[in-house]
C-alpha cells in the first residue's frame, strides 16, 4: 500500500469519525505539504483549515502540578487577596492609634474658647435662659435671634 492509498483510507475513517489524534495529525501534515495527489486536492483546503484551528499543544497534555493549578484559579486568587487585605487592615488597625479627641472648641460672643468647663458653663446658662423664657422650641429661638414675629 502506498502513501496516497493510506491517506485515502485515513480520509474515509476521518469522515466517519474513527481516526485517532495521531492519524489526524498525519492527515494534517500530508495536506499541508506540497505533494498531494490530484484526486485528494479538493480535500486540501478542508484539512488545512482544520489544522490551523488546532492548538499547538493539542497532542501533548502535560499534567500540571496541583499547586500550580490551584494558584491559577480565580477563586483561590480572590480568597488570597481577601485574606491579605484583612491582614493588612488588622495589623494597620493595631499599629495606627488615632489621637484622642478630648478637646473642646467654641466661639462664645466672638471669642475663641477651648476650655471645656467654660463651654459647658455657657451651654448651661443658655439652656436655663431658654427654659425661663418658656420657649423650648427651635422656632421660638430663631424668632428671638432674628427678631421676627
Amino acid at each position: 500500500m502506498n502513501k496516497d492509498d493510506e491517506i485515502r483510507i485515513l480520509v474515509a475513517r476521518f469522515m466517519e469519525g474513527d481516526t485517532t489524534l495521531e492519524e489526524e495529525g498525519k492527515l494534517y501534515r500530508y495536506f499541508s505539504g506540497d505533494e498531494v495527489s490530484d484526486d485528494l486536492l479538493p480535500m486540501r483546503e478542508y484539512f488545512r483549515s482544520i489544522a490551523t484551528m488546532r492548538t499547538p499543544n493539542h497532542r501533548r497534555h502535560k499534567r500540571l502540578p496541583v499547586l500550580h493549578g490551584l494558584l491559577s484559579r480565580p477563586l483561590f486568587i480572590g480568597i488570597a487577596a481577601s485574606v491579605a487585605l484583612l491582614v493588612v487592615v488588622g495589623v494597620g488597625g493595631m499599629l495606627w492609634q488615632p489621637e484622642p479627641q478630648d478637646y473642646c472648641e467654641a466661639y462664645i460672643y466672638n471669642r475663641h474658647v477651648t476650655a471645656p468647663a467654660t463651654v459647658m458653663e455657657e451651654v448651661d446658662e443658655t439652656l436655663q435662659a431658654i427654659s425661663q423664657d418658656g420657649e423650648l422650641n427651635v422656632d421660638g429661638q430663631l424668632h428671638d435671634i432674628f427678631g421676627k414675629q
